[in-house]
């Protein structure tokens, strides 16, 4: 597998927004935007081109695992700005959920959040930005993202530039080419929902903190990145052709 490492913010830009939460007693941390930077080397272009299954960890984890299925499509829009958005908890855009019931979604996202001041926020929006919050906003956040974002809250509540990506790392593990977009298609699905049956990171839907709190701590990188492997091996026949990992440094 051959591996190559690039900075994290040398493909996305971080930047500050005025929030459109009004009426709050504290400053809304919905502030904060990321978005892919608008010109990149060939070399970095052909780093993040293809289909596979990326990962994006902390330090000590895995937190997100997802896959990305066109051949030749932008990666950096499609997904990860607003992954970033969502599960640093700091996204202007970010959307909590529950119109239907928003009471319920204040509770839930509450249930998975312990960092005061994200808790503030969340009790704000509900009190004071319920109808641009409290909705599907096409970047929306989850009591798991929000888990994961209260635990890194230290940094995450406090930067309002790139430092904020310092402790992430995210990798593409791209699967060998295949010979049509519908083969990719399926061959990368099966990959992560084979994946996603052992490995339940942090923040996708498929963790349920009251069951999976014990597998946090096998959900390393180098474990997820080698069932990644074998179950590619399994499906396509070939190894992950290499892993792209783009890491804060900053």
């Amino acid at each position: 597998m051959i591996e190559q490492t690039f900075s994290l913010i040398d493909f996305i830009e971080v930047t500050s927004h005025i929030p459109k939460d009004t009426g709050w007693p504290t400053p809304s941390p919905f502030n904060l935007r990321f978005k892919r930077k608008a010109t990149l080397t060939p070399s970095q272009t052909a780093a993040i081109t293809g289909t596979g299954i990326y990962l994006i960890s902390s330090p000590n984890e895995v937190a997100y695992l997802g896959s990305y299925r066109p051949m030749n499509g932008d990666i950096l829009a499609d997904r990860f700005e607003r992954h970033l958005e969502t599960i640093t908890g700091r996204g202007y855009r970010i959307g909590l959920g529950g119109k239907a019931n928003p009471n319920k979604r204040k509770d839930d996202l509450l249930s998975a959040i312990a960092a005061p001041d994200l808790r503030q926020a969340i009790l704000s929006a509900f009190d004071h930005s319920r109808d641009a919050r409290f909705k599907d906003t096409g970047v929306n956040t989850t009591p798991n993202r929000l888990r994961f974002a209260s635990e890194n809250w230290q940094l995450f509540g406090a930067e309002h530039s790139s430092r904020i990506l310092a402790p992430l790392t995210i990798q593409l593990l791209r699967i060998r080419p295949a010979a049509s977009q519908e083969q990719a298609s399926r061959e990368v699905r099966t990959i992560e929902k084979m994946v996603l049956e052992t490995n339940k990171p942090l923040c996708n839907k498929e963790y349920l903190h009251s069951l999976h709190e014990g597998l946090r701590a096998s959900n390393t990188a180098e474990i997820v990145i080698e069932r990644v492997r074998q179950t590619a091996h399994q499906v396509t026949g070939s190894d992950i052709t290499y892993s792209t990992l783009l890491m804060g440094r900053v």
